[in-house]
């Protein structure tokens, strides 16, 4: 996985500290970046999948608070020749119990430019368990 410089200072650095939402005082602290192509082997029996896509993810960063909220500041790259609409169902996070689940929502479908990369903040609500991986179609967990 690369990591782009830029990326990694920002991380040294806000390792060291916290995020706040901005919805309530909740703290928010980084977990760690995702390790991405890192393979789990979790019993997938109900064949939970991503929706199909040509969407990619680059790198992820996972954030959780003390009460649980599980959210992932994630790159997406489009990989198709033409532009296409990102939707939640084209993302999933694996939680460290083997569930696999799509984020609660995106604002709005977002479209990207064939090639074009763009980083969002996903919510996947409160859990026990911490998220290991966030993954599209086109890199499975």
């Amino acid at each position: 996985m690369k990591i782009h410089p830029f990326m990694l200072l920002a991380l040294m650095i806000s390792g060291l500290s916290c995020f706040t939402t901005q919805a309530s005082d909740e703290v928010l602290s980084v977990d760690q970046v995702a390790l991405q192509g890192m393979p789990f082997s979790f019993a997938n029996d109900a064949k939970v999948r991503p929706k199909n896509s040509d969407f990619t993810v680059v790198n992820s960063v996972l954030m959780s608070s003390e009460q649980g909220r599980r959210v992932a500041v994630v790159t997406i790259r489009n990989d198709a020749s033409g532009s296409r609409i990102l939707q939640a169902e084209h993302i999933m996070a694996l939680f460290a119990d083997g569930r696999r689940v799509a984020p609660m929502a995106l604002a709005d479908n977002i479209k990207l430019d064939d090639g074009e990369q763009r980083s969002l903040t996903l919510s996947f609500g409160e859990d026990n368990f911490p998220i290991l991986s966030i993954f599209t179609s086109n890199n499975l967990n």
